[in-house]
């Protein structure tokens, strides 16, 4: 009986390093299709969620798989990050098995671009940004100028800058919008920030400050989406700022189906 099970235990120890292995395999081959068809520098990661793999690939039905492609330069941006999240993709086993992966219909893709804060300080011409969500506690302590702000529609902005000869750290209340398929951006409110000590800038190195509000609006272009998705929504998400979008039925190596 021992025997036994540990015959068992060892099957299913190569299934799953089977599974894995096959897995390997599809992804690499998904990703050198959509390098050529996206025209991108290096391959991008394909992840193919679910297990176990093999199930899905006999159907050749994958229910959730992801693209990313990091390090792309598109216009005036040099370094988006694009994430695709893909439902129901169709994938003939044949096309696996021999490499002729000729078209990937997918029923739901959501595609969208990440702006990184080295871009966007590039844009600004500071040496340094990070970008946050704003709160309704955070507009309150900024008083009546910001009062009609949507927080869902605002980021703070926090760079490091010279004013009148003294380093300061400043903090930028800015809303943003999609307009035309591009992100504008539209300061609002600068401060000092409060990680800095506010009794040692002097009041003419604030008002040095505040004459440099408009240098922190902007507009960016993204690009075009993949699969010609267009941009719907636009958000402040883990430090950086999202434009995305939704389509159906779409050919990820020939547009929409």
């Amino acid at each position: 009986m021992r025997g036994f099970l540990i015959t068992l235990a060892v099957l299913a120890v190569l299934l799953v390093g089977v599974d894995f292995g096959a897995r390997f395999v599809a992804q690499d081959r998904v990703a050198s299709q959509l390098q050529t068809q996206l025209k991108l520098d290096a391959e991008p990661r394909v992840d193919i969620h679910g297990f176990p793999f093999l199930t899905q690939a006999a159907a050749g039905e994958y229910p959730s798989v992801t693209l990313t492609a990091e390090h792309i330069p598109y216009r005036q941006l040099r370094d988006i990050t694009l994430v695709a999240d893909l439902g129901d993709v169709r994938l003939p086993p044949q096309s696996l098995l021999d490499g002729s992966v000729r078209s990937i219909p997918a029923r739901t893709v959501t595609a969208s671009a990440e702006v990184d804060p080295p871009d966007l300080a590039r844009i600004l011409k500071v040496s340094d940004v990070t970008v946050q969500p704003v709160t309704a506690q955070t507009l309150a302590a900024r008083g009546s100028k910001v009062a009609d702000i949507d927080p869902s529609q605002a980021v703070e902005l926090t760079s490091t800058t010279t004013v009148l000869g003294q380093q300061v750290r400043a903090s930028v209340i800015a809303t943003f919008r999609l307009a035309g398929g591009q992100i504008v951006l539209s300061a609002r409110d600068i401060a000092v920030d409060a990680g800095d000590a506010p009794s040692s800038v002097s009041g003419a190195v604030t008002s040095a400050l505040r004459s440099r509000l408009g240098s922190y609006s902007a507009r960016l272009d993204p690009g075009q989406l993949p699969f010609s998705i267009t941009a719907t929504d636009l958000r402040a998400e883990n430090g950086k700022l999202v434009v995305s979008g939704t389509a159906q039925d779409v050919d990820l190596l020939g547009g929409s189906l």
